[in-house]
């Protein structure tokens, strides 16, 4: 199954939240005028890249996101766009495969839960994913929203329960992936 299965309001949590937990291996900012880019990056215990998250604000806003992860061949691509309003996302597209091509374009609303997700055709047309394939989706940002929850709540955890927690949250987001339905065919 293709992009639209990977949530990016999800993973930019995640990817966030882990950050934030661990640190990143570089971060610079550069700021021109009053807009302000930060870019963290990760790599491997070999030196491969393993993660680029560029986040740009305006003032102290957050507006757009992008995260990078490697391609096939080991360089970093991008996989998705977060594009936020007021520091809230709003919308979010993804490219799974890295082929460049964004094939999934979720929208939220502000302030709510609600979601509706898009999947591009390969003639470039974009289709509703299926409802099946939503509410699956949305059952995923549950699982990943309360455990996100839990370890935020537990301020002492060791390294090794929180790489469980997240362990258990991958596992249930995967039990869940099973129930969408593929909007390609």
């Amino acid at each position: 199954m293709l992009g639209c299965y990977h949530v990016m309001k999800i993973l930019a949590i995640l990817i966030l939240f882990c950050a934030s937990l661990y640190g990143a291996d570089t971060t610079t900012t550069n700021v021109v005028g009053d807009i302000t880019t930060k870019v963290s990056e990760r790599t491997t215990k070999d030196g491969k890249p393993e993660i680029r998250i560029e986040t740009v604000y305006r003032g102290k806003t957050k507006i757009l996101q992008t995260v990078s992860s490697p391609n096939k061949q080991g360089r970093l691509v991008i996989t998705s766009r977060s594009y936020l309003l007021d520091g809230d996302f709003v919308m979010s597209e993804s490219d799974k495969d890295g082929d460049g091509v964004f094939k999934c374009i979720s929208l939220y609303r502000l302030g709510t839960d609600d979601l509706e997700m898009f999947q591009r055709q390969p003639d470039g047309s974009v289709k509703p994913v299926s409802t099946q394939t939503l509410e699956a989706t949305k059952k995923q940002m549950e699982v990943i929203s309360e455990s996100a929850k839990k370890l935020i709540e537990k301020k002492d955890l060791t390294d090794q329960e929180i790489s469980d927690s997240l362990q258990q949250t991958r596992q249930k987001v995967q039990e869940l992936e099973k129930e969408k339905k593929d909007d390609e065919k």
